[in-house]
């Protein structure tokens, strides 16, 4: 066996992971026309990490084991668990991300401490959307892979 078959679900879930980032950090950095190296260790923005992980890993479980398995199992939980905190959290960061903008407001222009507060409301968050592209990227990642040479 060679491909896809002989590789740890793991490692082609890191390497998923690993490519998002890149590829996060390519739009960012086009879409500011600067370099921005920090996207690459961030999980917010699109697409978001863990969609793409969830996304890759579920698949991957699926492929490698089939539906009845005990893999799939444990990555439709895992899935459902870490995407539903994203999502639930990206609401509560929107929230804090409206007192943070009234805060910001209140705050002397020449102040140190509205740069800061500025960073905070990075619309980069997680929003349902950023979630969804990573969930799909993950599993076209993990699609593209199985269709490999075998």
């Amino acid at each position: 066996m060679s491909g896809y078959a002989t590789w740890p679900i793991w490692l082609i879930v890191f390497v998923c992971g690993l490519l998002a980032q890149l590829l996060k950090a390519v739009v960012y950095s086009l879409s500011a026309r600067r370099p921005l190296p920090e996207a690459l260790f961030q999980g917010r923005g699109v697409p978001s990490l863990p969609g793409v992980v969830c996304g890759c890993l579920l698949s991957s479980a699926i492929l490698r084991s089939g539906w009845q398995s005990s893999e799939t199992s444990f990555a439709v939980v895992m899935g459902v668990i870490v995407i539903h905190d994203t999502v639930k959290l990206s609401g509560l960061a929107e929230r804090q991300r409206r007192a943070v903008l009234r805060l910001q407001t209140s705050i002397a222009q020449t102040s140190p401490a509205r740069r800061q507060v500025a960073e905070l409301l990075d619309p980069r968050s997680h929003h349902p959307a950023h979630v969804a592209v990573g969930v799909v990227l993950g599993g076209l990642f993990s699609l593209a892979f199985a269709a490999g040479p075998r």
